[in-house]
């Protein structure tokens, strides 16, 4: 087969979608040396891109996500490549593509979660759903992070449930390793001090940023905690009322923000966190509790959306919509010892299901299965 996959996710700039990107790509490689593959890449992911494979070929496309260049240039040059398959890595596709292909619907954020509120919101969410609707409806295959993101795709966009297959994402190898970076290095890189409690996600709204601020606070004034909380992730100038949030806090001066983080240094400041705080209202798979658990940080995340399926028992669970429960959750944990081992234990363990090598291998399964379609 001649595969072609959509790689203009592949800078660590991109987030968890690039962060899959990559993993699966390298994993690919590693497992299947008789197909052919072409990548998409963006001049941006080709400074980041470092896969040396025999049966790989790289295609440079300045073609940005969400653009109208991705409904014509780039319908144009997926047309000429003469793929037997192409693999979307997210929901994002040129509409009138007549080729086979299976995409990745990671979640449906951008639908029900839109970037802003400004006038145009109600018009990026409708061609969001748009093109979700044409993914989920013209793919051979859909591939779906997690069994909670294939019942969104079938309840807002009734999907076909045959055609979803969920294939869970993987943890890198270096979260599980013993970390490289110091804590000097993390205090003089980013003023981090030690204890803390950690949060890393986007900001934006749905990700409960603002109820950890709330319970933060809490803990500071009813359990009074020594901890700070160090936040990691960029401001989103679409949502200025995160930042708004943290620096009108009362307890602001213990609030860290660092900003984006170098990849190698993530797993040093999960390691050396006291906790772990997911307090998301929606996630299509959540990565980031899943890297604390592999390196030993206890978790307690939310009790909604696809959490408790990809967590199991490796987690303290509250409910993200009430500050006051998850402050009494965070200090039961971090107050009580062997509670706090129990969950480092069992995050071990649920941690230890999750490989990007299996990953690919379902995914690889689902290409021969798509092109005999």
């Amino acid at each position: 087969m001649k595969i072609g996959i959509d790689a203009r996710f592949y800078r660590s700039s991109t987030g968890g979608i690039g962060r899959y990107t990559r993993a699966l790509l390298k994993n690919i490689a590693a497992l299947d040396k008789k197909n052919k593959y072409v990548i998409f890449l963006t001049p941006l992911d080709m400074k980041e891109y470092d896969i040396k494979a025999e049966n790989f070929s790289e295609v440079v496309v300045p073609i940005s996500h969400y653009s109208f260049a991705e409904q014509t240039k780039f319908l144009k040059i997926l047309n000429e490549a003469k793929l037997d398959l192409v693999h979307f890595t997210n929901f994002n596709h040129p509409v009138f593509y007549k080729g086979k292909f299976i995409v990745t619907v990671h979640d449906l954020t951008l639908m029900l979660y839109p970037q802003s509120k400004n006038k145009y919101s109600w018009l990026k969410k409708s061609a969001f759903r748009l093109v979700m609707q044409n993914a989920v409806k013209a793919a051979k295959c859909v591939i779906s992070d997690s069994d909670a993101t294939k019942k969104d795709l079938i309840k807002y966009l009734s999907a076909n449930a045959e055609k979803i297959k969920t294939i869970y994402l993987g943890i890198d190898d270096e979260y599980r390793r013993t970390a490289k970076t110091s804590l000097d290095t993390l205090e003089k890189k980013y003023k981090i001090k030690t204890p803390y409690l950690l949060f890393i996600s986007q900001w934006r709204p749905h990700k409960g940023i603002g109820e950890l601020v709330e319970a933060f606070e809490t803990l500071k004034t009813k359990y009074n905690i020594a901890h700070k909380l160090v936040i990691v992730g960029k401001s989103n100038p679409n949502f200025p009322s995160i930042a708004q949030t943290i620096q009108s806090s009362k307890w602001a001066k213990d609030i860290i923000v660092t900003g984006f983080v170098d990849d190698g240094d993530l797993p040093a400041i999960y390691k050396h966190a006291d906790l772990f705080v997911f307090p998301s209202h929606y996630e299509g798979f959540g990565l980031p509790p899943l890297e604390a658990m592999a390196g030993g940080t206890p978790v307690a995340a939310s009790n909604v959306s696809c959490i408790p399926e990809i967590l199991g028992a490796g987690a303290m669970y509250f409910d993200p919509y009430k500050p006051a429960e998850m402050a009494k959750k965070i200090y039961d944990v971090i107050s009580q010892k062997n509670l706090k081992n129990d969950l480092i234990k069992k995050g071990l363990e649920i941690s230890q299901k999750y490989h990007w090598q299996k990953t690919a291998s379902e995914t690889l399964e689902l290409y021969e299965k798509a092109n005999t379609q």
